[in-house]
């Protein structure tokens, strides 16, 4: 493999991980809005011992 061929293909690399990084952000952002539509904090969060409030 070339120098060439390498760069490009960790230029794709990047691109791929920047891409599967914003899923995963959308993905959070999808449980923190499920876990704010509770009544209640039962501790399902795995982020948290539960809420102080």
């Amino acid at each position: 493999m070339t120098e060439k061929e390498m760069m490009e293909k960790i230029e794709k690399l990047e691109k791929r991980v920047e891409e599967l990084e914003k899923e995963v952000s959308y993905i959070k952002e999808d449980i923190y809005e499920f876990a704010d539509d509770e009544e209640e904090c039962n501790g399902h969060c795995s982020h948290c011992e539960g809420c102080g409030e």
